[in-house]
């Protein structure tokens, strides 16, 4: 009993500590550091440089009633775009809530995403990632000159339910394109790849079905998403790829005569699954966390009162389970940052 005290009381305090660390930060290229801060009147986006502050807003929408709470919150700058995103999960309730997407640029709110639709659906846990694609190609006016596109997006990944069944979705924003842009958002949901397969024995813990992750990697033109079937024993690594479109075509190139509109090329988002990896009952134990990382071979780990046990996807399969020990001075925030660097 006393040992399960203590054990309840590390948990407690590494949760403090974590919720305290985890408040989002990004900083910008020009010396901003942004905030990103839940308040019980709603979220808040604060810029500071060199100690002093720069910006301050609070997104549009306020929180009105007891037991409303904004968390799940998301930060990203992009310096290519110089604009601010942010997102975060708006819970209206216990039983309804939503996934809002909101950028800030040049002193006010660009624009403002309520990317989920229906509430009661229970959108939860936003993840947001930058991408980013750079390619050259030659000038169709001058081909011996080269010109160069580059684009950035938000990508933002969440998990929603549907009846009984649910499955992640994905919302890509264009950061380039001019505010009221039709097209700029698009989203996808991560279903098709995910809805075959045996069925489970039992069912997955809610920490890896409900927790679609991207791959830890710099922003660049590939993407990984780690995500869960919630019908079959099946872990999915989706790829969202970013090529460059096509040269256009004039309009009279319909009878073959006027070669191509002399206009920047752009990139396009191109999805597949790259890997798929069985979840096997010794793995859907209750706390099961997932981590994936460039490598594309992921991370399973849960805590115990004796320290951190994990799984390592190899080409083979699954590792045996093995046990990081909380001894030697080893903390347990310590042995959780340890067994996820396995995903590299």
């Amino acid at each position: 009993m006393k040992r399960a005290l203590i054990f309840a009381v590390i948990l407690s305090l590494w949760a403090v500590a974590w919720s305290l660390a985890s408040e989002p930060m990004a900083l910008d290229r020009n010396g901003v550091l942004w905030r990103l801060t839940a308040t019980p009147t709603g979220t808040v986006l604060v810029g500071t440089k060199e100690g002093q502050e720069v910006a301050r807003s609070q997104v549009p929408f306020t929180l009105g009633l007891a037991g409303q709470s904004d968390v799940g919150l998301q930060l990203l700058a992009d310096d290519l775009t110089g604009k601010v995103v942010v997102a975060w999960q708006r819970n209206w309730s216990a039983f309804a809530s939503e996934i809002i997407l909101a950028v800030w640029s040049a002193g006010e709110w660009e624009r403002i995403d309520h990317v989920t639709g229906e509430p009661g659906l229970r959108p939860r846990n936003p993840v947001l990632r930058l991408a980013r694609a750079v390619s050259n190609y030659p000038d169709p006016v001058e081909p011996q000159k080269s010109l160069t596109s580059q684009d950035a997006y938000a990508l933002l990944l969440w998990w929603q339910d549907f009846g009984d069944a649910g499955h992640p979705r994905l919302a890509l924003l264009d950061l380039q394109a001019p505010p009221g842009t039709r097209g700029a958002l698009t989203v996808v949901p991560l279903k098709n790849s995910v809805d075959f397969g045996i069925g489970c024995p039992q069912s997955l813990p809610g920490d890896v079905l409900e927790h679609p992750k991207f791959a830890s990697a710099s922003p660049g033109p590939v993407t990984h998403v780690l995500a869960a079937s919630p019908s079959a024993c099946l872990l999915f690594v989706h790829e969202i790829r970013f090529e460059l479109e096509p040269p256009r075509q004039g309009a009279g190139d319909a009878e073959g005569g006027l070669g191509v509109t002399a206009q920047r090329r752009r990139h396009t988002p191109i999805f597949g699954v790259r890997k798929v990896l069985p979840v096997t009952r010794e793995l859907s134990a209750e706390g099961t966390r997932a981590v994936l990382g460039a490598d594309l071979q992921p991370v399973l780990y849960r805590v115990l009162p004796e320290g951190v046990e994990y799984t390592v996807a190899t080409e083979q399969g699954w590792s045996a389970k093995r046990l990081l020990k909380l001894e030697n001075g080893l903390t347990l925030d310590r042995a959780i940052a340890l067994v996820e660097n396995l995903a590299r």
